[in-house]
């Protein structure tokens, strides 16, 4: 399972966001007991300012933890005018094909 995070806002608010970012990760810290990053933050600009996007692998049964972290984080960026974000757990190819009747190839 997957923990998928993104996240856009204003250029303008580029710096505030950025400040908030460092005070939220050293307020709920990455707890490798819980997830693995993957992609630790992808930033790309818009015409509509900046997307982010991050990516962590879920150790099993974790998903509670690891989204009681993401959202604490998240709603620490709630005050700054434009900052918008979605967060959801996707399962990976191995862990979907049996919803379609599939197995995994072995590896």
């Amino acid at each position: 399972m997957l923990l998928v995070t993104q996240m856009w806002y204003p250029a303008s608010k580029a710096s505030e966001v950025g400040k908030t970012y460092f005070e939220a990760i050293k307020k709920f810290p990455d707890d490798k007991t819980i997830s693995k990053p993957i992609v630790r933050t992808a930033i790309r600009a818009t015409k509509d300012g900046f997307h982010n996007i991050t990516v962590s692998i879920i150790k099993p049964g974790k998903v509670k933890e690891i989204l009681d972290i993401a959202h604490g984080r998240l709603l620490m960026f709630g005050a700054i005018e434009g900052f918008k974000y979605e967060t959801y757990v996707a399962f990976d190819l191995g862990e979907a094909l049996p919803f379609v009747g599939l197995e995994a190839p072995p590896e």
